[in-house]
């Protein structure tokens, strides 16, 4: 009765890992952060099983020793028949790497930073063969007892969920942060909230038993083909596996410091300049990367003559002021007269200017997903040495407009031109409800419902970094037709919060 019941447990944990893999799961090819451990072994597995699209991608620091974790990757991904690739860097590049790593995840602790630097020489690779998700086994350890301390547990249920809160304020948002700041979207398959039931639901001895843990995690690899010598693989901290706990040591010992001093040194805000047009995108980008602990030095705005242009939305001046204020973020200008080629010399000659005045080191860009912008402005970036954060970069645009909901960002639409939406939309705040009605617009016609595509471009009345809110007290509607038009402010004044 007892084999039964695991294997009922077994198969249950199958169908939740595989259904939470698919939700997260994107059409194209994906990437999965992979250490040959039990935890990335079986998401690939899984992945494989299912049929997915996907490349496997290991970062380590060279160094004297081979670190621990690259056999066990490659002889985990020849056994799935799963592509691998590994990237890696020298002791000078890795101290480079912890110069945008540690304002990146706010810490400069040497676990954190430790644990960081692998993920992220993976991620940058990721990103360089043109993967916009990866996958991360985050969370199996805190569900199914992956830790030492767990053995001393009186209360396994009530560890995990402490663990799991730990997680989420420590370990998720480093890794958030990082896979952000490469232009990459993290799915956490694990953190799932039935997948967190099942496992708080578990007897012990499916999680724990004498040397062994994440028992139930192991039975369902060996029963899906991976070899022992995978399956049973005891868990090897990411900073030791990977050499780059090894390069903190080396590095900090040159500087003549203890590795908390060390990374101490890296911890100073890095200065950045936000390509701002007073729309959702560019206020959330803002607002993730200052979250991220970097100081956004000044506001640039593009101000072309032609409406038409092919690389800005023409921003609402009247707001645009308003909006400097109410972020306490200095606002710079540039007209272009919206010729192709012309913006993208007008945007450098700006770029120029403002690097000058604020010593900034990078540029943030709101684009989610036009090749087409991104990849000029990078190109611009590269020429000035700045570096080009691109945070809302492939986000899932149903899950842009909750983020921007459930974080208190209130925005209206200043100019229409799709079907579904009527001269109504114009000047009025997008909410829940609205949300719902714009993704039943997708379904109807197609339509972006994040206004990607031209169907609305959208300007933020407040935002939760907004000192004071906005409210538009005159404004005019011009409508071409019934699916377009424009709303004109010609007074707006500042509301208390």
């Amino acid at each position: 009765m007892k084999k039964k019941e695991e294997l009922y447990k077994k198969e249950e944990l199958c169908r939740l890992l595989e259904n939470s893999i698919k939700k997260n799961a994107p059409k194209k090819k994906f990437g999965i952060l992979f250490s040959g451990g039990i935890d990335s072994a079986l998401l690939a597995v899984l992945c494989k099983k299912l049929n997915l699209n996907f490349t496997c991608f290991f970062g380590y620091v060279k160094g004297k020793a081979r670190p621990k974790d690259l056999e066990f990757a490659k002889k985990a991904a020849k056994e799935l028949g799963a592509s691998l690739e590994i990237a890696s860097i020298s002791l000078k590049e890795s101290e480079r790497l912890i110069a945008k790593v540690v304002p990146l995840i706010a810490s400069h602790s040497p676990v954190q930073v430790g644990v960081a630097i692998p993920i992220a020489i993976a991620c940058k690779k990721a990103q360089e063969k043109g993967i916009s998700t990866v996958f991360s086994g985050m969370g199996a350890d805190e569900m199914f007892c992956g830790y030492a301390k767990f053995k001393n547990s009186n209360d396994l249920a009530l560890d995990s969920l402490k663990l799991m809160q730990q997680l989420s304020e420590k370990d998720l948002k480093r890794d958030l942060a990082i896979a952000s700041g490469n232009g990459l979207e993290l799915k956490t398959p694990f953190l799932n909230a039935a997948i967190l039931k099942f496992a708080l639901s578990l007897p012990k001895d499916q999680k724990l038993s004498g040397r062994r843990n994440k028992i139930i995690l192991r039975e369902l690899a060996l029963s899906l083909g991976l070899s022992k010598e995978i399956a049973e693989r005891k868990k090897l901290a990411a900073q030791y596996g990977s050499n780059s706990d090894k390069a903190i040591e080396k590095l900090s010992k040159k500087a003549k410091k203890t590795k908390s001093e060390y990374l101490v040194s890296f911890s100073e805000k890095k200065k950045i300049a936000v390509l701002f047009s007073g729309g959702k995108d560019s206020c959330l980008a803002l607002w993730k990367m200052q979250q991220q602990g970097f100081e956004v030095s000044c506001l640039v705005s593009i101000i072309p003559k032609n409406p038409d242009s092919f690389m800005y939305h023409k921003p609402n001046l009247k707001i645009l002021g308003l909006q400097s204020k109410a972020l306490g973020i200095p606002l710079v200008t540039e007209k272009t007269v919206g010729e192709k080629e012309k913006e993208l010399a007008e945007l450098k000659k700006v770029l120029t200017k403002v690097g000058k005045e604020f010593g900034i080191s990078g540029v943030v860009s709101g684009a989610l997903y036009s090749e087409y912008q991104r990849k000029r402005i990078e190109k611009i970036c590269k020429n000035l040495s700045l570096e080009l954060y691109s945070p809302l970069w492939h986000l899932d645009q149903l899950d842009e407009l909750l983020e921007l909901s459930n974080n208190g960002f209130v925005f209206v639409m200043e100019k229409i031109a799709a079907l579904g939406l009527s001269s109504e939309w114009l000047g009025k705040p997008v909410g829940s409800a609205d949300i719902a009605a714009l993704e039943a617009l997708n379904k109807k016609f197609g339509f972006n419902v994040a206004g990607e595509g031209g169907e609305y471009e959208s300007l933020v009345l407040d935002a939760p970094n907004f000192k004071k809110s906005i409210k538009i007290t005159e404004s005019k509607k011009h409508l071409k037709n019934n699916f377009t038009g424009l709303l004109e402010v010609t007074s707006a004044i500042f509301e208390g919060k």
